[in-house]
């Protein structure tokens, strides 16, 4: 019924609800994504439902379908006063917010194909925005749920596994927690403002996250790695990756010649860390997305131990940026997750798809302990990094340390140290040491 109505009131209405913005495959072929757009559309679904349900309630004997019926008279004029009226109890419902002259409703998608169908409301694309917040203001000047009605200072916990449909032949704006999550998006904008990505995605681990990207590749492709990198994506890309009939190649992306001689026409990915783990080496990100690009090929960043208060390599040209989220997105030790932000909208299509269609997605609650814990991510990480430069220059002065590894006065040479300091604003809170004895080390 409310499908018939709607498709009548169509009549009446003059302009169609339309999507811009990159996805447009979403937005051009999805009724999902067209009914996403306005939040007079959404306020009219739900009014429409109150207005049914009062009908309903009073038992009157002029339905509101009446409007959508094919009576036996046929008459223009009757078919036009019900519209009148249906129109009418509408705005009753909803106030003055709405002018139903200029809104359209549509009951039915047109070239909808599966695989295109959205898994949440369209969002904004952050890439290349200029916040005029400060670093500090924008891990806390954030509005995750603009359309609830109760406008509340924290995002609700959307804590279900399903959402009710408009119709069998519709889609709401969600519909399976797998797939799409108020407290999920939420979360999602916020870490695609903090990177300036056009998207953003969460994962139930860092390296589910890694996992995706890998997934970005098929068999036959190749992937050049830096040779220090994170143990758990070495473990992935050499018992993972490689017999899935990736090739990995490792080498020094801090010599960006060595880098251009493994790079092959197969070559799809580049993917580095600055400063990488555990030896803490600089790479030059803005070179690193030239060379990448020259030869068509994607640059990936981990920039775990760099969150975006710091540093954001999409600004530098990097493709994608993936944070293992448990660190200092969290901060409290109580949640594990994975973020992968990407700055083409392309490109994000492909994540959303795959993130969908593996079940790799974070779980509400988590998602609910991370948003907390970026409004105190700022204050965090300018301490970890004030409390890690006293105790590098503590270990540089120990005469039982060899060496010591930190992007930071006396733990790197000037020529890193000044490169560090041109793509990000801090010098991190990791640091790594040798003291020259396994048995001291152990102590």
């Amino acid at each position: 019924r409310f499908i018939e109505i709607c498709q009548r009131a169509d009549q009446v209405a003059t302009m169609p609800l339309t999507r811009g913005g990159e996805w447009e495959v979403w937005a051009r072929h999805t009724l999902k994504a067209r009914k996403q757009d306005d939040f007079a559309a959404r306020r009219m679904e739900n009014a429409c439902w109150r207005a049914w349900n009062k009908k309903s309630r009073n038992g009157s004997s002029h339905d509101l379908t009446a409007a959508a019926s094919d009576d036996a008279t046929g008459s223009d004029e009757h078919v036009c006063q019900d519209d009148e009226e249906f129109q009418e109890r509408l705005q009753s419902a909803l106030g003055g917010g709405v002018d139903f002259a200029t809104c359209r409703f549509r009951a039915k998608p047109e070239n909808m194909a599966y695989d295109d169908l959205p898994t949440f409301p369209m969002r904004p694309n952050f890439a290349n925005f200029k916040n005029s917040l400060r670093p500090a203001s924008e891990c806390v000047v954030f509005d995750g749920c603009p359309e609830d009605p109760y406008h509340p200072s924290n995002t609700p916990i959307y804590q279900t596994s399903t959402f009710v449909q408009p119709s069998c032949s519709e889609f709401g704006a969600y519909d399976y927690t797998r797939s799409g999550n108020p407290t999920r998006t939420a979360l999602e904008k916020h870490v695609a403002l903090l990177d300036q990505a056009a998207a953003a995605f969460a994962f139930a681990s860092g390296m589910a996250a890694l996992h995706t990207v890998m997934r970005l590749l098929k068999c036959g492709d190749e992937v050049v790695c830096n040779e220090d990198i994170y143990g758990g994506m070495h473990r992935l890309l050499t018992q993972d990756c490689a017999f899935s009939g990736i090739k990995v190649v490792f080498v020094d992306t801090t010599d960006l010649k060595a880098v251009e001689k493994v790079l092959t026409k197969n070559t799809r990915l580049l993917h580095t860390e600055s400063p990488s783990n555990p030896r803490m080496r600089i790479s030059d990100l803005r070179k690193l997305a030239a060379l990448a690009h020259e030869h068509n090929v994607l640059l990936s960043v981990d920039s775990t131990m760099m969150p975006p208060v710091i540093c954001k390599p999409l600004t530098f040209g990097a493709d994608i940026v993936v944070h293992s989220a448990t660190k200092f997105f969290s901060g409290h030790a109580d949640c594990t997750g994975g973020l992968v932000c990407v700055r083409d909208p392309n490109l994000a299509h492909r994540v959303a798809f795959l993130q969908n269609a593996e079940g790799t997605a974070l779980a509400p609650f988590e998602c609910f302990l991370f948003l907390r814990g970026i409004k105190t991510m700022h204050l965090r990480v300018m301490r970890a990094q004030e409390s890690a430069a006293q105790v590098a220059a503590f270990l540089i002065a120990h005469p039982r340390i060899t060496a010591a590894f930190f992007p930071g006065r006396g733990g790197c040479s000037k020529e890193d140290l000044a490169l560090h300091r041109s793509q990000s604003t801090g010098q991190g809170s990791m640091i790594s040491l040798t003291t020259g004895s396994v048995e001291f080390s152990k102590r």
